[in-house]
């Protein structure tokens, strides 16, 4: 592996568990100490010495071990990436626009006199979207993303097809899909050393984004495993006592428990931090969609008031049906929808309730 010049140097300094320049947000700036010593502008965690590891792995004390430093540089790649229609739609942002290696626009083919008025005025030559271009427009909804990619690529042989039916991505709940996007982006060195495979990994060597697993489950059985192997095991076996709330082992042997735990404890108190995240992520997200539930059926109350006639629909107002329109009273306790007839719920009353379709009350119960 050929190290730039300045991530050499700090190489040949002795500081050999670095993950390069290009994985970190800001340049490792050489200390004047030991190697120990905690560089300037970094948390105060134990910086690794000595030998060991091999091939760049991370040890416990890297400071991309450490959950702030991982989810600065993680969640600044995300909102990186995010649209930028502003700067997209320029000619010259879609000229050096690439996928996978091919450009996503080229210059139109026009006829030499057609050519030579684009020229002879100055004016930029018309675009086109190549074929990876189309592929790349694709992607990149919050509910499709590489769903997408390998629904276009599906037809280039056994193995992507296989791929797009075994990649649940999609079908896992939003919140986790963010969770696990804002997670992606960290393809350097983990504990296990260089990461050779491309992939978006954890420090600890957890891929964030898989086919067939949900990074945002895999950090709470995580979290859960390690809490109980050092709250047990270690704690018996160093006559010591485990405090989850700290992260780290009181007692009287304390000091050397956690010497001899120093990458357990900070896979522990990784983890733990991501799982407090993708907790208050998923509260968020239910709290938002029970909001935005309460707010359609808000509304469609209000119009089924404003839609409904004692004597055109009937004694009781069962409420709008899933075509937005009044339901009528069937005289049997249930009403009925305007466009189909069918049975509509008379529950709650909280919008479109038809039962065929679940119904907006069915939804709401579920955060009851």
């Amino acid at each position: 592996m050929v190290l730039s010049p300045y991530d050499q140097s700090v190489y040949d300094a002795g500081y050999k568990y670095i993950p390069q320049s290009q994985y970190l947000l800001n340049p490792f700036q050489i200390p004047g100490g030991s190697e120990n010593e905690v560089p300037s502008g970094l948390p105060a965690i134990y910086q690794a010495g000595g030998s060991g590891g091999g091939g760049g792995a991370l040890q416990a004390g890297s400071p991309m071990t450490d959950y702030n430093n991982f989810y600065k540089y993680t969640s600044d790649k995300y909102f990186n990436n995010q649209a930028t229609p502003n700067v997209d739609d320029l000619y010259q942002s879609k000229v050096d626009k690439t996928f996978m290696g091919m450009p996503s626009y080229r210059q139109q083919e026009l006829t030499g006199p057609d050519m030579g008025e684009y020229i002879g005025s100055g004016t930029d030559i018309p675009l086109e979207q190549t074929m990876a271009g189309r592929i790349q427009s694709g992607i990149g909804t919050v509910k499709g993303g590489i769903q997408n990619l390998m629904g276009k690529v599906g037809s280039l042989g056994p193995v992507s097809f296989l791929m797009n039916k075994m990649d649940k991505f999609g079908s896992l709940p939003l919140a986790d899909q963010e969770f696990i996007k804002m997670n992606m982006g960290y393809t350097g060195p983990t504990v296990f050393g260089e990461n050779t495979t491309g992939n978006s990994k954890d420090p600890f060597g957890l891929n964030t984004r898989s086919a067939l697993g949900n990074y945002a489950e895999r950090v709470g059985v995580e979290y859960d495993k390690l809490g109980n192997m050092l709250g047990g095991k270690m704690s018996e076996k160093y006559g010591v006592e485990f405090d989850p709330e700290t992260g780290t082992f009181i007692g009287k042997n304390a000091a050397y428990a956690n010497k001899m735990n120093k990458m357990n404890l900070a896979k522990y108190n990784f983890y733990k931090q991501q799982t407090l995240r993708r907790d208050l992520d998923r509260k968020t997200a239910e709290r938002n969609a029970r909001i935005e539930a309460e707010r359609k059926a808000a509304a469609s109350r209000a119009e089924s008031a404003r839609q409904y006639d004692s004597n055109v629909h009937g004694p009781t107002n069962y409420g709008l049906g899933s075509d937005g329109q009044q339901s009528y009273d069937s005289g049997q306790g249930f009403g009925t929808n305007a466009t189909t007839g069918g049975p509509v719920s008379n529950k709650t009353g909280r919008g479109r309730t038809d039962y065929m379709d679940g119904g907006l009350a069915d939804m709401l119960e579920i955060y009851d």
